[in-house]
């Protein structure tokens, strides 16, 4: 898609409520790097998978603009920790090799700000998809009293839009509603489109068979109570799955903390018995690890696990 040095590049999510225009310093830096950088790119082929990835993150930037503000901001990252790895190592260290770290140094904070775009790409995916699957029970239900009223579906579709609670959803219907009203795409298109570009299967499917009831004519109000009442049994069974995982999260606690302290523990009481070493390690250093770094450390992983379990089951 072609772009000149004036092309705006919109970056307000349509889903978003209206609110006034504020140039904030990341859409500032935003545009001067796709000007820079990320014209060229969307000029070509572009890439269709990261434009799929960016619409199922509810984001309307481009792939060019994306790829351009990753470059850019590695760029940036890698020469100015390549300068204070230099005045470290040359400057004050002395030390023979500074030009290996000040390579090493830039080329970790490279890897770090690609990394870091695509795990927070990534992460705003996942849980833009938990929110919708969370919120989509109670939509449908929502649905089926208003269908059941006799309101036509694009009416329904814009008094859903209008709703000031469920985030996740009335973004999605304000999306349908974008695409009808401003970009002039009948309901059913709208539907579909919108459909593809959530990151959830459930909506998605949801969305398919509202659009062919509305082509075929169907009961749009019983689908809507059978959908729901299909989607609340599935959430249940997540969160009876959830419940069984908590069990096998306290034995994996009690096995690996607790024991393994223990043994840990009594490992070190026999060294320090014996005068001997383990690893190199006698018993005080061997206690003060297991104190600061094995127990924290097990705890730790332990809640991360568990907060995304509950995460899942929410």
């Amino acid at each position: 898609m072609g772009a000149t040095a004036e092309t705006v590049i919109p970056t307000a999510d349509p889903s978003a409520p209206p609110k006034a225009a504020k140039k904030d310093f990341t859409t500032s830096f935003q545009t001067w790097a796709y000007r820079r950088v990320g014209q060229g790119f969307d000029r070509g082929e572009g890439s269709p998978v990261l434009a799929e990835k960016l619409k199922q993150a509810g984001l309307t930037a481009t792939p060019g603009m994306h790829y351009a503000t990753m470059l850019v901001a590695a760029l940036i990252g890698s020469v100015v920790t390549a300068v204070f790895a230099f005045f470290l190592f040359f400057g004050v260290l002395h030390s023979p090799i500074w030009y290996l770290y000040v390579l090493l140094v830039g080329g970790v904070t490279v890897g770090a700000v690609v990394g870091g775009f695509s795990f927070l790409l990534n992460t705003r995916i996942a849980n833009r998809k938990d929110a919708l699957e969370r919120e989509l029970p109670f939509t449908l239900s929502e649905l089926s009293v208003l269908a059941s009223t006799g309101t036509s579906p694009i009416r329904l579709f814009r008094r859903m839009a209008q709703r000031d609670h469920d985030p996740a959803m009335t973004g999605e219907f304000r999306r349908i509603i974008y695409k009808t009203d401003v970009q002039g795409k009948d309901l059913i298109t709208a539907l579909a489109e919108t459909a593809k570009e959530t990151p959830s299967t459930s909506v998605r499917e949801s969305f398919w068979d509202i659009a062919n009831m509305i082509h075929q004519g169907g009961n749009l109000d019983e689908y809507l109570r059978n959908k729901s009442d299909d989607v609340l049994k599935l959430k249940r069974l997540v969160q009876k799955e959830f419940i069984e995982r908590l069990s096998t999260f306290l034995d994996m606690y009690v096995s690996l903390v607790v024991t393994g302290v223990l043994l840990i523990a009594v490992a070190a009481f026999l060294l320090n018995a014996f005068e001997s070493t383990a690893a190199g390690l006698d018993a005080n250093e061997l206690l003060l690890l297991l104190t600061f770094g094995l127990v924290p450390l097990a705890v730790a992983m332990t809640i991360i696990l568990i907060s995304i379990a509950y995460a899942r089951a929410e």
